[in-house]
């Protein structure tokens, strides 16, 4: 494995992170792998649950797996496991499955109708101080600039993140990460998150409801986010992966405990197919194009636009543990939580 030191800039020259390269802190190490790393330093904490490691990929206990999540750029790999076979390399029959937010991501996989999905953290945290039946079992991506912002109509008077108080302000999900970053910016400000009227709203319906002003700014990505600006001219109020964000874990793929632990190689073919598909969108740069436009709404000038993910192989203690502490500071939690005792390792070889 090689690695080099690479801008998250608009560049089109792209790897795919190990979970030991990237930092929270500055530019991001970006290190060409085939598939999920075999280094032990980037399969993550390992405390969260048994399998992973130790565990074959190419003979999956369950071969049936419907895996879900937003219809997002982010997401690629999540449609390129099935579009590309690389799902059907790890004896997988792979089945997209799309979601409106994390909330409904987590139910899914609690409930069984999903058996992989990906998710922004906080609910994940909230579903395992429940007791509830939830790991991570890797990253999809990092917060990186431009790949998700706060917009609004030029002519709101919304200028900077303090500007939102006795606004109407639309995130995904209220406990989505956006949401959750925007709470904590507020209260670095001595502003109270309270005072701003947060709504839910899908993605697709973002453009409308700002053009509308049925909201004063919204969160968008992607399309989304490439009809804000080229439609209606949107002016960005706050970059999601900037400044203290960039390098965070952003969202991550989770499954039941239970699960992981009576099926340990079908989990880890979902994971190396993860790791496959993500390499795929940052190796072949037409592959991952075409899936934004056939799958997830972009034309092919807002796909050529975009920037791309920072993609993971793996989980960085670090970077997750972030999450947790952002959470309770912001309130949502009362206590510390270890992100560890939830995320589980990746497999050794892919």
């Amino acid at each position: 494995m090689t690695s080099a030191s690479r801008s998250l800039a608009r560049s089109r020259s792209r790897r795919l992170v190990p979970a030991f390269a990237l930092t929270a802190a500055a530019a991001l190490v970006l290190a060409g792998c085939s598939g999920a790393s075999g280094d032990p330093a980037a399969t993550g904490t390992g405390d969260g649950a048994s399998g992973g490691a130790a565990a074959d990929p190419h003979a999956p206990e369950q071969t049936d797996v419907a895996v879900g999540g937003i219809r997002a750029p982010g997401l690629a790999p999540l449609s390129l496991a099935q579009s590309a076979g690389i799902a059907a390399d790890y004896g997988l029959e792979w089945t997209p499955s799309w979601v409106d937010n994390s909330g409904i991501a987590v139910t899914s996989v609690l409930s069984g109708d999903l058996v992989a999905a990906n998710s922004s953290y906080f609910g994940v945290i909230d579903a395992a101080l429940q007791g509830l039946d939830i790991v991570v079992v890797t990253e999809g991506w990092a917060s990186a600039p431009g790949t998700g912002s706060l917009e609004t109509m030029p002519d709101s008077g919304i200028e900077s993140v303090e500007d939102l108080i006795g606004k109407t302000v639309a995130v995904v999900s209220l406990n989505s990460s956006h949401a959750i970053k925007l709470k904590d910016q507020l209260l670095k400000a001595d502003l109270d998150p309270d005072d701003v009227n947060w709504v839910e709203l899908p993605y697709g319906e973002v453009a409308t409801a700002l053009e509308q002003g049925t909201v004063d700014a919204s969160s968008a990505v992607g399309a989304a986010l490439a009809a804000a600006k080229n439609d209606l001219g949107t002016v960005t109020v706050f970059d999601y992966g900037s400044g203290e964000y960039e390098g965070m874990a952003e969202s991550g793929y989770i499954m039941k405990r239970s699960f992981v632990e009576a099926n340990p190689n079908t989990t880890a073919a979902i994971q190396c197919t993860l790791a496959a598909s993500a390499q795929l969108a940052l190796d072949d740069e037409e592959t991952y194009l075409g899936e934004l436009t056939a799958v997830f709404g972009m034309t092919p000038e807002a796909a050529k636009a975009d920037v791309p993910p920072a993609f993971i192989s793996g989980s960085r203690a670090d970077a997750l543990q972030k999450n947790a502490d952002i959470y309770l500071n912001v309130g949502s939690i009362e206590e510390e939580f270890d992100m560890a005792s939830i995320t589980i390792p990746m497999p050794e070889d892919c």
